[in-house]
Protein backbone atom coordinates (compact mmCIF):
# COMPACT_ATOMS: atom_id res chain seq x y z
CA UNK A 1 0.00 0.00 0.00
CA UNK A 2 2.72 2.28 1.17
CA UNK A 3 4.32 1.41 -2.28
CA UNK A 4 1.19 2.49 -4.20
CA UNK A 5 1.50 5.43 -2.52
CA UNK A 6 4.66 6.68 -3.61
CA UNK A 7 4.02 5.05 -6.72
CA UNK A 8 0.92 7.55 -6.90
CA UNK A 9 2.70 10.53 -5.46
CA UNK A 10 5.21 10.53 -8.41
CA UNK A 11 3.15 10.27 -11.05
CA UNK A 12 1.15 13.42 -9.22
CA UNK A 13 4.21 15.00 -9.15
CA UNK A 14 5.10 14.29 -12.84
CA UNK A 15 1.73 15.15 -14.10
CA UNK A 16 1.94 18.54 -12.22
CA UNK A 17 5.71 19.44 -13.37
CA UNK A 18 4.29 18.37 -16.89
CA UNK A 19 1.22 20.39 -17.11
CA UNK A 20 3.00 23.68 -15.41
CA UNK A 21 5.70 22.95 -18.34
CA UNK A 22 2.70 23.12 -21.36
CA UNK A 23 1.47 25.88 -19.58
CA UNK A 24 4.73 27.77 -19.70
CA UNK A 25 5.03 26.62 -23.23
CA UNK A 26 1.60 28.18 -24.09
CA UNK A 27 2.39 31.30 -22.31
CA UNK A 28 5.01 32.07 -24.06
CA UNK A 29 3.88 30.91 -27.42
CA UNK A 30 0.73 33.50 -26.63
CA UNK A 31 3.52 36.15 -25.73
CA UNK A 32 5.49 35.45 -28.98
CA UNK A 33 2.26 35.43 -30.99
CA UNK A 34 1.55 38.38 -29.29
CA UNK A 35 4.59 40.37 -30.19
CA UNK A 36 4.91 39.08 -33.96
CA UNK A 37 1.30 40.95 -34.44
CA UNK A 38 2.90 43.74 -32.48
CA UNK A 39 6.14 43.41 -34.77
CA UNK A 40 3.86 43.08 -37.69
CA UNK A 41 1.50 46.12 -36.92
CA UNK A 42 4.49 48.81 -35.85
CA UNK A 43 6.27 47.24 -39.60
CA UNK A 44 2.65 48.22 -40.90
CA UNK A 45 2.57 51.51 -39.54
CA UNK A 46 6.32 51.89 -40.25
CA UNK A 47 5.47 51.45 -43.76
CA UNK A 48 1.97 53.16 -43.95
CA UNK A 49 4.08 56.61 -42.85
CA UNK A 50 6.41 56.08 -44.95
CA UNK A 51 4.08 56.66 -47.87
CA UNK A 52 2.07 58.62 -45.93
CA UNK A 53 5.45 61.17 -46.33
CA UNK A 54 6.22 60.47 -49.93
CA UNK A 55 2.60 61.24 -50.84
CA UNK A 56 2.58 64.59 -48.66
CA UNK A 57 5.87 65.26 -50.64
CA UNK A 58 4.19 64.72 -53.81
CA UNK A 59 1.95 67.14 -52.92
CA UNK A 60 4.16 69.77 -52.03
CA UNK A 61 5.94 69.52 -55.00
CA UNK A 62 3.19 68.93 -57.77
CA UNK A 63 1.80 72.34 -58.86
CA UNK A 64 -0.52 71.34 -61.27
CA UNK A 65 -3.43 70.12 -59.04
CA UNK A 66 -5.98 72.56 -58.47
CA UNK A 67 -7.11 73.14 -54.53
CA UNK A 68 -10.14 70.77 -54.78
CA UNK A 69 -8.00 67.99 -55.94
CA UNK A 70 -5.15 68.74 -53.36
CA UNK A 71 -7.59 68.32 -50.72
CA UNK A 72 -8.84 65.42 -51.80
CA UNK A 73 -5.73 63.74 -51.59
CA UNK A 74 -4.74 65.37 -48.26
CA UNK A 75 -8.22 64.19 -46.87
CA UNK A 76 -7.10 60.37 -47.78
CA UNK A 77 -3.62 60.84 -45.76
CA UNK A 78 -5.59 62.42 -43.13
CA UNK A 79 -8.25 59.65 -42.46
CA UNK A 80 -5.23 57.09 -42.00
CA UNK A 81 -4.87 58.72 -38.31
CA UNK A 82 -1.22 58.22 -38.35
CA UNK A 83 -0.58 60.80 -35.63
CA UNK A 84 2.92 60.82 -36.95
CA UNK A 85 5.09 64.22 -35.86
CA UNK A 86 6.77 64.39 -39.51
CA UNK A 87 3.27 63.37 -41.18
CA UNK A 88 1.70 66.04 -39.02
CA UNK A 89 4.05 68.71 -39.78
CA UNK A 90 4.14 67.60 -43.71
CA UNK A 91 -0.09 67.60 -43.54
CA UNK A 92 -0.04 71.66 -42.03
CA UNK A 93 2.41 72.15 -45.05
CA UNK A 94 -0.36 70.99 -47.75
CA UNK A 95 -2.84 72.94 -45.75
CA UNK A 96 -0.83 75.98 -45.80
CA UNK A 97 -0.02 75.50 -49.52
CA UNK A 98 -3.93 74.87 -50.44
CA UNK A 99 -4.74 78.13 -48.43
CA UNK A 100 -2.51 79.68 -50.45
CA UNK A 101 -3.77 78.65 -53.42
CA UNK A 102 -6.95 79.19 -52.96
CA UNK A 103 -6.31 82.91 -52.21
CA UNK A 104 -4.44 83.15 -55.77
CA UNK A 105 -7.00 81.73 -57.50
CA UNK A 106 -9.57 83.95 -56.08
CA UNK A 107 -6.77 87.44 -56.46
CA UNK A 108 -6.82 86.17 -60.19
CA UNK A 109 -10.22 85.76 -60.11
CA UNK A 110 -10.60 89.47 -58.86
CA UNK A 111 -7.93 91.13 -61.04
CA UNK A 112 -9.70 89.34 -64.36
CA UNK A 113 -13.38 90.56 -62.98
CA UNK A 114 -12.15 93.67 -62.31
CA UNK A 115 -10.12 94.42 -65.93
CA UNK A 116 -13.34 92.92 -67.65
CA UNK A 117 -15.58 95.85 -65.79
CA UNK A 118 -12.88 98.68 -66.62
CA UNK A 119 -12.91 96.59 -70.48
CA UNK A 120 -16.58 96.96 -70.37
CA UNK A 121 -16.46 100.47 -69.39
CA UNK A 122 -13.80 102.00 -71.72
CA UNK A 123 -16.17 100.35 -74.54
CA UNK A 124 -18.92 102.38 -73.19
CA UNK A 125 -17.09 105.27 -73.68
CA UNK A 126 -15.83 105.00 -77.12
CA UNK A 127 -19.16 103.91 -78.20
CA UNK A 128 -20.82 106.88 -80.14
CA UNK A 129 -23.66 109.12 -78.03
CA UNK A 130 -26.73 107.19 -78.70
CA UNK A 131 -29.43 110.17 -80.29
CA UNK A 132 -32.81 110.50 -79.39
CA UNK A 133 -35.24 111.84 -82.34
CA UNK A 134 -35.45 115.56 -81.49
CA UNK A 135 -31.36 114.85 -81.39
CA UNK A 136 -31.55 113.99 -84.79
CA UNK A 137 -34.08 116.84 -85.92
CA UNK A 138 -31.14 119.48 -84.19
CA UNK A 139 -28.06 117.73 -86.14
CA UNK A 140 -30.29 117.91 -89.61
CA UNK A 141 -31.30 121.46 -89.54
CA UNK A 142 -27.96 122.59 -87.73
CA UNK A 143 -25.82 120.32 -90.47
CA UNK A 144 -22.14 121.96 -91.81
CA UNK A 145 -23.26 120.24 -95.30
CA UNK A 146 -25.13 118.45 -97.48
CA UNK A 147 -23.40 115.46 -96.59
CA UNK A 148 -23.58 115.78 -93.08
CA UNK A 149 -26.86 116.02 -92.93
CA UNK A 150 -27.25 113.34 -95.02
CA UNK A 151 -25.87 111.21 -92.93
CA UNK A 152 -27.92 112.09 -89.91
CA UNK A 153 -30.91 111.23 -92.08
CA UNK A 154 -29.86 107.49 -92.40
CA UNK A 155 -29.39 107.01 -88.81
CA UNK A 156 -32.27 108.83 -87.54
CA UNK A 157 -34.31 106.71 -90.23
CA UNK A 158 -32.78 103.62 -88.45
CA UNK A 159 -35.15 104.20 -85.43
CA UNK A 160 -38.14 103.96 -88.07
CA UNK A 161 -40.03 100.54 -89.35
CA UNK A 162 -39.72 101.99 -92.52
CA UNK A 163 -38.41 105.56 -94.46
CA UNK A 164 -42.51 105.79 -95.56
CA UNK A 165 -43.13 105.49 -92.05
CA UNK A 166 -46.35 107.81 -91.98
CA UNK A 167 -46.23 111.59 -90.07
CA UNK A 168 -48.99 113.47 -88.82
CA UNK A 169 -48.29 117.57 -88.51
CA UNK A 170 -51.13 119.32 -85.95
CA UNK A 171 -51.45 122.57 -86.64
CA UNK A 172 -53.60 123.50 -84.33
CA UNK A 173 -56.72 122.69 -82.00
CA UNK A 174 -60.46 123.96 -82.53
CA UNK A 175 -63.30 123.30 -81.03
CA UNK A 176 -60.74 120.61 -79.26
CA UNK A 177 -60.33 118.32 -82.23
CA UNK A 178 -56.69 118.64 -83.57
CA UNK A 179 -56.59 119.94 -87.09
CA UNK A 180 -53.62 118.49 -89.31
CA UNK A 181 -51.85 119.06 -92.25
CA UNK A 182 -51.20 117.04 -95.46
CA UNK A 183 -49.59 113.75 -94.13
CA UNK A 184 -46.55 112.92 -95.31
CA UNK A 185 -43.42 110.31 -94.72
CA UNK A 186 -40.35 110.27 -92.39
CA UNK A 187 -38.14 110.26 -95.11
CA UNK A 188 -39.52 113.67 -96.37
CA UNK A 189 -39.82 115.29 -93.24
CA UNK A 190 -36.79 114.82 -93.18
CA UNK A 191 -35.40 115.59 -96.33
CA UNK A 192 -37.80 119.09 -95.53
CA UNK A 193 -35.95 120.09 -92.24
CA UNK A 194 -32.27 119.42 -94.20
CA UNK A 195 -33.78 122.06 -96.84
CA UNK A 196 -35.38 124.05 -94.55
CA UNK A 197 -32.50 124.58 -91.80
CA UNK A 198 -35.59 124.73 -89.13
CA UNK A 199 -37.75 122.78 -87.60
CA UNK A 200 -41.26 124.27 -86.76
CA UNK A 201 -42.78 121.18 -84.67
CA UNK A 202 -42.07 119.56 -81.52
CA UNK A 203 -42.79 115.45 -81.15
CA UNK A 204 -46.14 115.25 -79.71
CA UNK A 205 -46.97 111.18 -79.77
CA UNK A 206 -44.80 108.26 -81.14
CA UNK A 207 -45.89 105.07 -81.38
CA UNK A 208 -43.67 101.75 -82.05
CA UNK A 209 -44.29 98.36 -83.42
CA UNK A 210 -43.41 95.06 -81.32
CA UNK A 211 -39.75 95.46 -82.27
CA UNK A 212 -39.30 98.94 -80.88
CA UNK A 213 -39.40 100.56 -84.64
CA UNK A 214 -41.39 103.75 -84.94
CA UNK A 215 -43.95 103.00 -87.01
CA UNK A 216 -46.23 105.81 -86.92
CA UNK A 217 -44.74 109.79 -85.40
CA UNK A 218 -47.35 112.97 -84.72
CA UNK A 219 -46.40 116.23 -84.77
CA UNK A 220 -47.35 119.59 -83.31
CA UNK A 221 -46.40 122.66 -84.58
CA UNK A 222 -44.87 125.47 -82.01
CA UNK A 223 -46.56 128.15 -80.92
Amino acid sequence: MKVSMKIYASSLSKLLIFLMIALVSINTGCKNKQKEAEKKAAAERAAKIAQAKTDLQALLADNSKSPEELERDLARIKAMGLNDPEVNALIRQVEEKISKKKTEIAEAKRKAEEEERRRREEEERQKPAKLSLNDYFTRIISASSANEANNYINDALKLFASPDTPVLIAIGVFGGEKDYDKPTTIRKYLEYLKDQKKNLNNIDNIVYDSNGKIKELELMRKK
